[in-house]
């Protein structure tokens, strides 16, 4: 198990009340495709030109796979669902396609920064939206390994998921992304006046939340939807 991803996305995190509707990821999943050709162009062409940029696109086989699997991430961060794989061709499509999400997202945003890419007159605009998706379905993936059914079987799962730790807890500020509210929100659900107190306890230095009371917690949350898994 590995906490490589998601240090990985966590470094240009937003706030995790700060929320993202579908159509703006499907947008950003676009430019991070466009943007990543334009600016592959650019550092060894010199210039974008339409036949090159074409052809790059007829390599990659366009930028439908990429919006596919945008979409199944936020499906899955923000409204808990994922289908399992049921075989071993589907996991290996799903490892494919999280794979290639979450590596073109990673370079996407120094080819952006540097390069500035214009696709069709438009400059592509950073994936802070995906990095925070791809860090959202971490978190809630953290969560179904130690408290869902479903999230046993590793071989249903692809292993960008499948990979995260299991520690057996969450943090504040995990809770408070799988909740879409501030930390401070969270905190103050933990003192001992709160309605529904979250309970929590001390690991080494820092407080932390068991994950089977994180989601009896985060059940009676407007932001956070249980996960269903088939």
């Amino acid at each position: 198990m590995s906490t490589y991803w998601r240090n990985q996305f966590e470094k240009n995190f937003v706030s995790p009340e700060e929320k993202l509707d579908l159509d703006e990821i499907l947008q950003e999943s676009h430019d991070v495709y466009w943007g990543s050709l334009g600016a592959s162009l650019i550092k060894f062409h010199g210039y974008i030109d339409a036949a090159s940029l074409a052809t790059l696109d007829q390599i990659y086989q366009g930028e439908i796979p990429v919006q596919v699997t945008a979409r199944d991430c936020y499906d899955y961060a923000i409204n808990g669902r994922l289908k399992l794989a049921t075989n071993g061709a589907e996991q290996d499509l799903m490892n494919d396609s999280w794979g290639r999400l979450a590596t073109l997202v990673l370079s996407a945003r120094p080819d952006i920064e540097v390069f500035s890419p214009r696709i069709r007159d438009r400059e592509m605009t950073l994936p802070r939206g995906l990095e925070k998706i791809l860090f959202h379905a971490l978190i809630r993936a953290r969560l179904d390994l130690d408290t869902h059914p479903a999230f046993q079987d590793d071989e249903a799962l692809p292993m960008f998921l499948s990979g995260e730790d299991q520690s057996g807890y969450l943090t504040l500020k995990e809770i408070a992304v799988l909740g879409q509210m501030t930390e401070r929100a969270v905190r103050n659900a933990a003192q001992p006046t709160a309605v529904d107190q979250l309970q929590t306890r001390k690991e080494q230095n820092q407080t932390v939340v068991d994950s089977s009371e994180a989601l009896r917690w985060l059940k009676g949350r407007r932001g956070f939807i249980a996960t269903r898994a088939d």
